[in-house]
């Protein structure tokens, strides 16, 4: 097979087969290229992927992906929304109908959802990290999506402790997905050194005392 023969082992795009050619809506375009884009970064990381080869994986052409994602770096900030977005309705959802426990147990609620799909998940996870060769607005726009997932655990806090004070919610909520971020990095690399429960048991523990000590 020749250099120009590697398909890199790309999945095989969306079907799309109901929709006449030049006239897949473009909602439904978007998540085809998406889901190309993400098996492929998951695979190879952002500076293993070019946009070829995203195109060649989803079977569009590239004025069709700069159409819907601008760059290469755009279509991987889409994945990472993407992924975020999935996690807080998760954990939203799995936190329905327990407004009235306590924050211990809101923390393992929280520690399940994210370390649950981390173990099933790994690599599609690690991409909520920090990623090589973002700067500028790309690494800004990161920072927003962290924020959200930020912002998330405020309302869960504030919801349980009504008379904490904005800045203490917000504090406390930086200190719980921070750590939970290098805590997740950390059992993506030495997974056999803790059980998911060992972690999640961990990270209970401390963030609760962080939230309730102050």
């Amino acid at each position: 097979m020749g250099a120009g023969d590697d398909r890199r082992g790309e999945p095989h795009p969306q079907d799309v087969r109901g929709f006449r050619h030049g006239r897949v809506p473009r909602a439904v375009r978007a998540q085809q290229i998406l889901d190309c884009a993400e098996a492929l970064f998951v695979e190879h990381g952002l500076e293993g992927v070019s946009v070829e080869d995203i195109c060649r994986a989803a079977e569009v052409s590239r004025p069709v992906f700069y159409d819907h994602f601008g760059s290469r770096t755009g279509a991987y900030l889409a994945c990472v929304r993407r992924i975020r977005q999935e996690f807080q309705e998760a954990l939203l959802g799995l936190m329905h109908g327990t407004e009235s426990a306590d924050l211990s147990t809101v923390f393992r609620i929280a520690g399940e959802a994210f370390f649950t799909l981390i173990e099933q998940a790994p690599c599609r996870w690690a991409m909520l990290y920090p990623a090589m060769g973002m700067s500028g607005e790309s690494n800004d726009q990161m920072d927003s999506l962290r924020e959200e997932t930020v912002q998330t655990i405020v309302l869960l806090i504030r919801t349980r402790l009504p008379e904490i004070s904005t800045t203490d919610a917000v504090v406390a909520a930086q200190m719980i997905s921070g750590g939970g971020e290098q805590l997740g990095r950390w059992w993506l690399r030495h997974g056999d050194r803790a059980t998911r429960d060992e972690v999640i048991d961990a990270y209970q523990r401390y963030a609760t005392a962080a939230l309730l000590g102050m």
